[in-house]
C-alpha cells in the first residue's frame, strides 16, 4: 500500500488535486482502499480531504518555487537544443507546457514555418515570429496555472476530424511524467486525445522532458516510448536506458553535447 501512497502523493505534487473514484479506477481497487491513502496523506500534512477527493496543501515557499519554474534555464536550453531540430520550411506540431513555449520563443529565427498547436499560451510568440499558425479547437484548460491548452474530446467531432488530416514534420510535445510502467503520462484525460494523434500526424516525434519528471507518475498514460523518435533532455536515469534503446529512441543529452 505504501507504494501507492507514494505515487498518489506524486501525482498529488503534479495535479494539485485528486478524485477518489479516477484513483480507484487507475489502481483497480476500492474507494475505500483509495480513501485509507488520503487519510494516510493526510496525517502528514501534504493533502486536505474533499469531498470526492483531496487538494494539495501547500507550502507558500514550494509554490513560489513552482511558480517560477518557467524561467528554469534547463527548459530554456532544452528547448534551444530542440530548435536545431527545425529546419526552414517545416511544418510542426507545438504541444502544451512550458518548455514548448520556451520553443515558441525561438521561432522568430525562422523566415518561413508554419505550426499547428493547442497551446494557447505561446500563440503571441508564435505571432511574433510571422509563423503560420493552425489552432487547435476543443476544451481549454490549464494543469499548473501558467499555461493554457486545448483540446478536442469526443463531443468535438470538428477538431477531432481535423486532426485526422494533419501531416506535420516534426511534433515537438512534452509530458507531465516519465515512468517505465506508464510510458509517457499525463494529468488531464482532456489532453490525451491530442498525444493519441501525435504519433500518426507526425513524421518525426520529439519529447522535450528535463530530468526532473523521470521516475513520477501520473492519472494518465498518453503515449509509450515506442511512439515517440526522439528525447531531448537533461539527463536520464541509467535504469531508464535499456528501454529506451529497444523502443529505438534517440536520446540527445544536452549536458553533453
Amino acid at each position: 500500500m505504501l507504494g501507492r501512497v507514494h505515487e498518489i502523493r506524486e501525482i498529488l505534487y503534479t495535479k494539485k488535486q485528486i478524485n477518489v473514484n479516477e484513483l480507484a479506477a487507475f489502481y483497480n481497487v476500492s474507494p475505500v482502499s483509495i480513501r485509507k491513502d488520503l487519510a494516510i496523506l493526510e496525517c502528514e500534512g501534504v493533502l486536505t480531504r474533499v469531498y470526492g477527493g483531496g487538494i494539495l496543501k501547500e507550502d507558500p515557499t514550494k509554490k513560489l518555487a513552482f511558480l517560477s519554474r518557467g524561467d528554469y534555464p534547463i527548459l530554456k536550453k532544452i528547448a534551444l537544443r530542440a530548435c536545431e531540430e527545425i529546419e526552414e520550411g517545416d511544418t510542426i506540431f507545438l504541444g502544451s507546457g512550458r518548455t514548448c513555449c520556451e520553443l515558441a520563443k525561438l521561432l522568430y529565427k525562422f523566415n518561413s514555418i508554419s505550426v499547428v498547436t493547442n497551446n494557447i499560451g505561446c500563440l503571441d510568440n508564435l505571432l511574433r515570429a510571422g509563423a503560420e499558425i493552425y489552432l487547435l479547437g476543443g476544451k481549454v484548460t490549464s494543469t499548473d496555472g501558467l499555461t493554457l491548452f486545448s483540446s478536442p474530446k469526443n463531443n468535438h467531432q470538428n477538431s477531432a476530424n481535423f486532426l485526422e488530416n494533419i501531416r506535420v514534420d516534426k511534433a515537438f510535445t512534452s509530458a507531465s511524467a516519465v515512468n517505465l510502467k506508464q510510458g509517457l503520462a499525463v494529468s488531464s484525460v482532456i489532453s490525451l486525445p491530442v498525444y493519441d494523434y501525435v504519433s500518426r500526424m507526425s513524421q518525426k516525434w520529439y519529447l522535450m522532458i528535463d530530468s526532473d519528471k523521470f521516475d513520477t507518475v501520473n492519472l494518465y498514460a498518453a503515449a509509450k516510448f515506442e511512439d515517440i523518435d526522439y528525447i531531448i533532455t537533461d539527463s536520464i536515469p541509467d535504469s531508464y536506458e535499456e528501454a529506451i534503446v529497444n523502443a529505438n529512441v534517440i536520446v540527445h543529452k544536452i549536458n553533453e553535447e
